[in-house]
């Protein structure tokens, strides 16, 4: 409850100063600057989400005391205490406040006076301190020789019975009274407080860079506007717009939901891969809906990119065989359109992130890294297929083929733990998997990959763009005569 409260409020927050700040005079800069500033905004609000998520949380002063009783089936009053759970995650023993933990088999235990298995000191009673969450539950083992507990917490206190049938110890799970409103509410106000400040000084540095940057970008096409690239580049702009708004608007005509289906799709085929592979693979694997999130995320933009990009130069045909324009412009515009689609869904991915529980570090700016690198590998990949495609219609079925056994190459739904070293090296030659694995190493594992993984990948997307460019310089009067 706190964090959905929290997380509206901090959108709340993001939004109006977004839209202050696009009032100050931003009408007179040209949109690609305010996009820009937008872009540097989002970012800034997933830092601060960061931020706002490290600060220490009010803590609660908790009691567990043993009462010597039993229930009138058991034979004894042993208590085990076995673990603490916050919001569902175990947090172990902690530290005392006051008392002494006596252990036996792991686990805290009280036993009857005289008792040989007691070690060291005993106490009937031990305080400590707990962070302040909505949902705090208390785990005991339970048989036929456990007793009753009293759980006391913020003046209130819980009797909890650990007697179980049989001889086997179970685990007997309380949950503890919730938070008080005020304390509710002191949580809250703390971390929006952090979050504004983060986000108001994130985002004046978010104004300097773009308006930095936006001079220094005139300032270098003032002196390379003059040369054939730009030129060749202003000069089919309006085409190269038309395109992409083409591509677009044709993906989802006559549909219902529109560009909803860009983030439904993705999770719709989340849910089911969790639900079929949960039990398979999910059981020993952290975070498995991140974990299958992030495999989903990158060969989904990667397959529907290539795919697209293969026919490109077909669907066009009509269009360069009659007037002279450059031909990689229609594989562009289709990998803008593809990666437009891929913004929404990684916006959704945040959203599950922060859901999950994962906190937000500064090694996430490391993700432009792969987002660049997979663009430009996408768009090598295009243009070889979509220079062969021309020539030998079959490869569209041969690809088909590719992708499926990609898909399992790429580890999207397990882990590799359980293979050799040596297996291990093997799934590197696949760079769908180098681009999931980066993904994973920094959202999962908080992690940066080494420099030589990054050079892999660099290697991976210098062979596919110059491959493609090479096939597309080489073939591009051939192209005519078979289109």
């Amino acid at each position: 409850m706190i964090r959905w409260v929290t997380f509206l409020l901090e959108l709340a927050i993001a939004g109006a100063v977004i839209a202050v700040w696009r009032r100050l005079k931003w009408r007179r800069y040209k949109k690609s600057t305010q996009y820009a500033f937008l872009v540097l905004c989002v970012c800034a609000v997933f830092a601060s989400f960061s931020i706002a998520a490290s600060i220490p949380r009010p803590q609660r002063t908790l009691t567990v005391t043993a009462t010597g009783e039993k229930n009138e089936k058991a034979e004894n009053s042993q208590i085990y205490f076995k673990d603490i759970k916050l919001n569902g995650e175990s947090i172990g023993l902690p530290k005392l406040e006051s008392g002494e933990w006596t252990w036996y088999k792991k686990s805290y235990c009280w036993f009857e006076a005289g008792d040989d298995r007691i070690e060291g000191a005993n106490s009937d009673s031990i305080t400590l301190k707990i962070d302040a969450v909505e949902k705090t539950e208390l785990v005991f083992t339970g048989n036929k020789w456990k007793g009753i507990v009293e759980a006391g917490i913020d003046g209130k206190t819980v009797r909890i019975d650990t007697y179980m049938e049989g001889e086997t110890g179970v685990k007997v799970t309380a949950e503890l009274p919730g938070l008080s409103f005020a304390l509710f509410v002191k949580i809250i106000a703390m971390t929006l407080a952090v979050f504004t400040v983060a986000y108001l000084l994130m985002s004046v540095a978010a104004t300097a860079i773009v308006l930095t940057g936006a001079k220094l970008v005139a300032f270098g096409l003032e002196i390379f506007q003059d040369t054939k690239i730009v030129q060749k580049a202003l000069r089919y702009q309006f085409l190269f717009e038309e395109l992409v708004k083409r591509d677009f608007k044709k993906k989802y005509k006559r549909t219902v939901l529109g560009m909803g289906w860009s983030l439904l799709s993705p999770l719709l085929l989340l849910l089911v891969m969790k639900i079929i592979f949960t039990q398979f693979f999910g059981r020993d694997t952290p975070h498995y809906t991140i974990y299958l999130f992030c495999g989903n995320l990158i060969f989904t933009y990667y397959s529907e990119s290539t795919k697209s990009g293969m026919k490109s130069l077909m669907e066009n045909s009509k269009i360069f065989t009659k007037v002279t324009v450059p031909k990689y412009l229609f594989l562009l515009s289709k990998n803008v359109q593809t990666f437009i689609s891929f913004l929404l869904t990684l916006v959704i991915f945040f959203i599950f992130v922060v859901f999950d529980g994962l906190p937000f570090t500064w090694k996430f700016v490391c993700l432009l890294y792969p987002i660049c690198c997979l663009i430009l590998f996408n768009i090598g990949v295009g243009l070889i297929l979509s220079a062969m495609y021309v020539f030998f219609r079959d490869i569209q079925y041969l690809y088909d083929v590719f992708t499926r056994l990609l898909m399992y190459l790429s580890a999207i739904f397990y882990t590799i733990d359980r293979y050799s070293p040596q297996a291990r090296n093997l799934f590197l030659l696949n760079p769908i998997y180098l681009f999931i694995r980066y993904f994973r190493k920094i959202v999962i594992e908080a992690t940066v990959p080494t420099i030589w993984f990054h050079l892999l990948m660099a290697a991976d997307v210098v062979i596919a763009l110059g491959l493609g460019c090479f096939m597309y310089k080489k073939y591009n009067t051939k192209f005519l005569y078979y289109v």
